[in-house]
């Protein structure tokens, strides 16, 4: 159990954290990579260094900085987002679950999911994007995830629980993960040319001119970003982006969010500003709940 839980480790998170392990706050940071910063070359725009600064060191310089005030680092990534009868926070990660009394969301921006004519137009009409949470209506029907991931292979193992008519479509994507080990699921590596169907969604054509026909579509493409865990836990967005209060709470109580992932200006600058705003609100509330329980 920790008091807090922060979701990526670039500089949004990382400062968050810094801001919450030294008020002496248990805080864990869960991460799948080092997001945008880790793929770029060299900062020159950031303030406190003269010539430019290599990204990566920049990155690991605030992890470490981190990890001096005891906040714990954990690889794993998040799929989703549960409130507990007790109003903590359940993060469920591809490896484990964790619980936290607030959590924070720095997971950098929102990647391009799929992207095919007629997937806008069936959402909530036999397309989902979360098992976990519509699973049941597809109980003993013809099924298809669309992904090749290891976040596609949890969403298969959840969804296999409620139909053995189980489609992995990786749309041409090579399979991160042995699909051998499914002897139920029929694989199809074709390209998706179109989501088609009529009031409810009736099927797939793929590129080469074959169809197959399906009752639910379930997305789970490329990996369990911002996005996809947003659409899961109920987490509002819009165009992309986190919704936020100015604390920097989400519509649901006790998540908060910053960085990239709820700022257009994906800046280090702003990402840091983010992550100190948003530990500040969540330390005040933990300072609070502490009060209450000594009464």
């Amino acid at each position: 159990m920790y008091d807090v839980i922060i979701v990526g480790k670039g500089p949004a998170g990382a400062q968050a954290g810094i801001y919450l392990g030294r008020a002496g706050f248990k805080t864990l940071i869960l991460f799948k990579d080092g997001g945008s910063l880790e793929k770029t070359d060299y900062i020159e725009n950031y303030y406190g260094y003269a010539q430019p600064v290599e990204a990566a060191r920049l990155l690991e310089e605030g992890v470490q900085q981190a990890k001096r005030f005891n906040v714990e680092f954990v690889e794993d990534e998040v799929v989703m987002f549960l409130s507990s009868e007790d109003k903590n926070i359940i993060v469920k990660g591809l490896k484990e679950e964790y619980t936290a009394s607030y959590v924070i969301i720095a997971a950098g921006m929102t990647r391009k999911s799929l992207n095919v004519p007629g997937l806008k137009d069936y959402e909530g009409k036999g397309i989902s994007y979360c098992v976990t949470c519509d699973g049941f209506f597809f109980r003993n029907k013809k099924v298809a995830i669309v992904g090749y991931t290891r976040f596609a292979e949890h969403e298969l193992n959840d969804l296999l629980m409620f139909t053995k008519q189980a489609y992995l479509l990786t749309n041409g994507k090579a399979l991160e993960f042995n699909a051998s080990d499914y002897n139920d699921v029929t694989v199809i590596d074709k390209q998706i040319n179109v989501i088609y169907g009529e009031e409810h969604v009736k099927g797939i054509e793929f590129k080469d001119g074959s169809k197959e026909e399906f009752d639910g579509i379930f997305i789970a493409y490329g990996t369990a970003d911002a996005s996809s865990f947003c659409i899961k836990s109920g987490i509002a967005t819009e165009k992309g982006k986190i919704l936020v209060d100015e604390n920097k709470m989400t519509n649901i109580d006790r998540i908060y969010a910053a960085g990239d992932c709820i700022n257009s200006y994906m800046q280090v600058a702003t990402a840091v500003s983010d992550g100190a705003l948003s530990a500040r609100a969540v330390i005040e509330r933990l300072k609070a709940d502490r009060k209450n329980i000594k009464r």
